[in-house]
Formats: C-alpha cells, structure tokens, sequence
C-alpha cells in the first residue's frame, strides 16, 4: 500500500475555513492528537478510534492490540484536525465534494490531556509515535 497525502482535502478545507487545527498522521495518531493538543493548550477525548477490519485480523494473528496499531503506528498522511462542532456539516461536504470523506473520532477538551475512551472505559494515550531517528 502506499500512502496518500491528502493534499484536495486539505485545500479545500482550508478555503472553507472551517478547520481550526490541522497535521498530519505520519508520526502515529496519538503522536499527532499530542501536538495538537500542545500547540492548542487543549485535550481530547478520542471516543471513535476507526480501526480497519485487516488491522484487527493482522493484531489478532500477531499478538498485537488492534488499538497500538491504530494509535502509535506511522507512515500514512491521513489528516488530523479540528473542527467547531458548528461547522462540521461544512467541513464534511467541503471534502466529499473532492472525493474524499471526514471521520469524527473524538473531540476536544478544556483540560489538557488525551484520553482513549473505548467500550466507557477512559485510558491515557501516551506520547508515543514514529521516531525518525531513533538510534536503540
């Protein structure tokens, strides 16, 4: 697979002015959920983690929790940002109208920290991601 730099998407969303915050997931989700919260002084609750069904099958096959996968892994462009509640239905048709599609999977806080909130269960995301230079 390679990855796609979701550069329609993120045009047209910024002409739409709709989007408050905005990076990419190249460094890992949770690493990218982090600075957004660092560079916003906000936290978030991230309540729907989409997970593809072949991740789920390669983490059960391999040991691994589907969820680390989705969270700490790397390498994909996929846009991560913030966007007022009111101006979603704006947001959303901006980037379909490109081709493209928005997830909601969370929402931002006043208190600054990232939580995962899975099956009403809140557990703390921790600052982890991609590492380019990594020397271990």
């Amino acid at each position: 697979l390679m990855p796609k730099a979701r550069v329609k998407e993120g045009t047209i969303l910024a002409f739409s002015q709709a989007v408050t915050a905005c990076i990419d997931s190249s460094d890992g989700l949770a690493w990218s959920i982090h600075e957004l919260s660092n560079a916003s002084k906000v936290g978030f609750i991230v309540d729907n983690l989409p997970i593809a069904p072949e991740v789920k099958k390669f983490a059960k096959i391999h040991g691994f929790a589907s969820e680390d996968l989705a969270l700490y892994g790397g390498e994909e462009y996929e846009l991560v940002l913030t966007i007022e509640p009111s101006l979603w239905n704006k947001a959303k048709n901006a980037v379909e109208s490109v081709g493209g599609s928005l997830i909601k999977i969370g929402y931002a806080t006043n208190e600054e920290h990232i939580l995962l909130d899975s099956d009403g269960k809140q557990f703390y995301l921790d600052t982890k991601g991609w590492e380019h230079f990594k020397t271990e």
